[in-house]
């Protein structure tokens, strides 16, 4: 990565990225039922974030928490998709419907549960 971006980003470029993640010392049990939520996006490293940057080159790299803003969107999702079920069950087909809704319930559930993460991280090329 550190040679790649090299390439793309000049001497003190910065590098800024959200992402959904597991978050590190969790259980085996709680790990695997995280990666089963099916959060849309979600990262399953077994480092964290940082170090990975940090590996990369990276320096002054900072992480911003958004996983309260990211429950709420998750939730609203649910409630709107709720609200129009009849007509994204005509477009989708009421299984595609059904199983959008279970990973959606699953998200929620995993979020509260503190198993998934959405951070913002933000990283300088020296």
């Amino acid at each position: 990565m550190l040679t790649a971006c090299r390439r793309v980003l000049r001497p003190g470029g910065r590098l800024a990225f959200y992402t959904i993640f597991i978050p590190q010392g969790l259980s085996e049990t709680d790990y695997r039922r995280a990666a089963r939520s099916r959060s849309v996006g979600i990262t399953c490293w077994r480092r964290e974030h940082k170090e990975l940057l940090n590996a990369a080159g990276f320096v002054d790299i900072q992480e911003m928490d958004f996983t309260d803003e990211y429950l709420r969107v998750t939730r609203q999702w649910g409630i709107s998709r709720q609200r129009h079920a009849d007509a994204l069950r005509r477009a989708e087909g009421e299984a595609s419907f059904e199983q959008s809704a279970k990973e959606n319930r699953s998200a929620a559930a995993a979020i509260e549960a503190k198993l998934l993460r959405r951070s913002l991280f933000v990283a300088q090329r020296p």
